[in-house]
């Protein structure tokens, strides 16, 4: 029959209530393998959207299964029995063919887990809960999660090489690159170390080139614990100075060293204010090709190709550019559902990660500030106001956060950083983006050239940078802000 028309959908149905009815415990439950649902138009839509509700209740017993979690264990577990309660009250609207089958299943299962619910536990919210999120301050350790595509490019080019790789993250301001150059420590090993300097800690450096070599050479000596060169020494003979230490430090290692610089636009600005010459670039050059065991991660707003400009220029073969972009979406629920935190008592039901994802596109800053304004507000509803309500964050929840006028002044520094950003380099980019603001769907090009006044070339040159910066993308010949949120404070302006 699969080959008959919409033979393939009823071949995967019988699969996938075959798979449900033999899952008789919540052990076979967790083992249950769901086949891919297959995709719209649909015979029966009906059926295939309890289905989904019981995959649901799959993925929570799994998640019950493998978390260490009491409060989040807890939680999953009555959400599951929750959703098969549901199915069971609404039976008498599923499909004559599947609903014996299903009803048989749904009370299968809430057996099975009722009989567990005595090992879980219930939980009880009798104060205000911890808030796990962090807001603009980088993330580490156990709070750290996702990235794993990048860590996996710098363990390649960082452990599994012959030599270290001096690297260049790009991404717009709060997107996590200082949280991913604090963290990458941990997969390093104890054969590298690595020494992280904040550029932004140098200020108007009136001593010039000096004072920041400085900075950098104290932050080398803290981690591998050999002592700086003289202040002295480094203001008179800036380049000199520091070249030699780096030598005598690569004699003392045992294993390797990575140099983050981050906030790497700091040198260029400090450049272009004539506090430093501009020959430093062609001086970390040198530094960047001078041994196999020392390397330099430089961190910042600017793409590679941009950087290729004027003094960049030097980089341009001397290091390999990694793009720190936006979350994935299983990355994003990660952060919001299991904050790092075992003893973190409240809970999402999936609509409102889904919504949180689709206003956020998985940018990290905003993520993270979400999910501590609904942990605020919750805690001022249940011990501030003494009112009653589930320990469950709703669609209603996000609605309520992100309609708080103080949520985009919160939130200002992620906005204010994207929208200054957009008045550096192609000109035009901010004009693009404010057209594009009252139009969540987009715009095609001919409509942004005829808003604009902008000619072909400019047009899509400023695409080009907003599109590559993050801020826009193009679907089926429509441009488009990709940050819901983003663009609605663009609205606000």
């Amino acid at each position: 029959m699969r080959s008959l028309l919409y033979g393939e959908e009823m071949y995967i149905l019988a699969q996938t209530l075959t798979a449900f009815q033999k899952a008789q415990t919540s052990a076979s439950i967790v083992a249950i393998q769901v086949p891919p649902f297959p995709q719209e138009p649909l015979l029966r839509p009906v059926t295939w959207k309890v289905l989904a509700n019981l995959r649901r209740v799959v993925e929570d017993v799994q998640f019950v299964n493998r978390s260490i979690s009491r409060s989040a264990r807890s939680l999953a577990l009555n959400r599951a029995l929750g959703e098969l309660t549901k199915i069971l009250n609404q039976a008498d609207t599923l499909p004559q063919a599947e609903q014996g089958l299903i009803i048989d299943i749904a009370e299968t299962w809430k057996e099975s887990l009722l009989q567990i619910t005595g090992e879980v536990g219930e939980i009880s919210i009798t104060k205000p809960v911890i808030n796990p999120y962090v807001v603009g301050d980088p993330v580490q350790n156990h709070l750290f999660v996702g990235r794993e595509d990048v860590i996996r490019q710098l363990e390649e080019l960082w452990v599994m090489g012959h030599q270290l790789q001096s690297i260049v993250l790009y991404g717009h301001r709060r997107m996590g690159k200082t949280s991913i150059l604090l963290n990458a420590g941990n997969c390093l090993g104890s054969q590298i170390q690595l020494a992280y300097v904040n550029l932004l800690s140098l200020g108007d450096s009136p001593q010039g080139v000096g004072e920041v070599l400085m900075a950098i050479c104290d932050e080398i000596s803290q981690t591998v614990k050999f002592p700086p060169p003289s202040d002295a020494d480094l203001l008179n003979l800036p380049y000199r100075t520091f070249e030699r230490y780096l030598k005598q430090v690569e004699v003392n290692l045992d294993g390797g060293l990575i140099i983050a610089l981050d906030e790497f636009e700091k040198i260029e600005d400090l450049i272009e204010a004539k506090k430093i010459p501009i020959d430093f670039m062609g001086f970390l050059r040198g530094l960047v090709q001078m041994s196999s065991k020392i390397a330099f991660a430089f961190a910042g707003l600017h793409t590679l190709e941009e950087m290729t400009a004027d003094y960049f220029q030097p980089f341009f073969a001397s290091v390999i550019p990694i793009h720190v972009g936006f979350q994935e979406r299983a990355a994003t629920r990660q952060i919001l559902a299991n904050p790092g935190n075992e003893d973190f008592l409240l809970d999402y039901i999936p609509e409102a990660l889904d919504e949180i994802y689709a206003l956020t596109y998985g940018q990290p800053y905003l993520v993270q500030l979400l999910g501590f304004q609904l942990v605020r507000r919750y805690n001022d509803f249940v011990f501030e106001q003494g009112r009653s309500r589930d320990p469950v964050f709703t669609v209603e929840d996000v609605e309520a956060v992100i309609n708080d006028p103080e949520f985009f002044k919160r939130g200002r520094y992620y906005f204010d950083g994207v929208w200054g950003q957009a008045a550096r380099g192609a000109e035009g980019q901010q004009a693009i983006v404010r057209v594009l603001a009252p139009y969540p769907e987009g715009l095609s090009l001919d409509a942004l050239a005829q808003s604009t006044g902008m000619n072909d070339a400019d047009l899509q040159e400023a695409l080009n940078t907003l599109k590559r910066h993050d801020v826009v993308e193009e679907i089926q010949g429509s441009w488009r802000i990709m940050v819901e949120l983003f663009r609605r404070w663009v609205l606000q302006q």
